[in-house]
């Protein structure tokens, strides 16, 4: 990993007590993450920025800061625990090559119902395509991320799959992709299964450029699946409500 801001000035961190390090630890890429701190010592226990203001009660069962992510293959990412005297927090950022580093994008999670713990409503998948490999999870769910090489080897398992999802109620898609014109042999397939839908079947494609360009994304930052996921949550909302039956475009 690129030395960042962070492990550069570690030295430097002169307050009383304080012992700042850092440890490099793999992740395996896919694979939804969950990484939670706190102080060590019986006398000492992290109260989260968040929970500032609760009664002195309620503050005896706040659990420390926790932060939670998909990671992806090529990614670095950083996570810092830390505290401004009052309250506590975690941090986690996407690292770049050049040591520099840009908050994560995340999207909104799922409401469930506190009866039976399901999600009602619609099921959005998102699709991050992009040469040689896609990327797909249902949006707002904390679950691995499916990863495939898009290549023709995998173009019958990937297109079984795809029919199976497509025929799911309450399924929608958003698809972001190098372009319109885009083929592939996982993309070719995926097309030809929504082709065989009926018309008004909730399936949007969307351009690698336009999602960067509304997210200002700058150009040496890489393309997540966190950020397609972040974009088609407000991408779909807009396409599928204002869609009428019957007026849905093919891919």
């Amino acid at each position: 990993m690129p030395a960042s801001f962070a492990t550069r000035t570690l030295n430097e961190n002169t307050r009383f007590g304080a012992k700042p390090f850092y440890h490099e630890v793999a992740v395996e890429p896919g694979q939804h993450v969950t990484i939670s701190a706190n102080f060590e010592g019986p006398n000492r226990r992290c109260i989260p920025v968040a929970a500032a203001g609760q009664s002195r009660d309620a503050l005896r069962y706040i659990g420390g800061p926790w932060v939670s992510f998909t990671a992806e293959p090529g990614t670095d990412y950083e996570v810092s625990f830390g505290t401004d005297g009052q309250g506590c927090g975690i941090t986690a950022r996407q690292l770049l090559a050049d040591g520099s580093a840009t908050p994560l994008r995340g999207e909104r999670q799922r409401q469930r119902s506190a009866q039976t713990g399901k999600v009602d409503g619609a099921h959005l998948y998102t699709f991050l395509f992009r040469p040689g490999s896609v990327y797909y999870r249902v949006t707002g769910e904390s679950a691995n991320l499916e990863l495939q090489p898009d290549a023709a080897a995998h173009a019958d398992a990937f297109e079984g799959a795809m029919r199976e999802i497509a025929t799911r109620p309450g399924t929608q898609m958003c698809i972001v992709a190098p372009g319109f014109d885009y083929k592939s042999p996982l993309f070719d397939r995926l097309k030809r299964v929504l082709d065989e839908q009926a018309k008004d079947f909730p399936a949007i494609v969307e351009p690698i450029d336009s999602m960067r360009t509304a997210q200002q994304t700058e150009e040496h930052v890489r393309t997540t699946f966190m950020a397609a996921a972040e974009y088609c949550q407000v991408a779909a909302l807009a396409a599928f409500l204002r869609k009428e039956p019957g007026a849905a475009e093919a891919l």
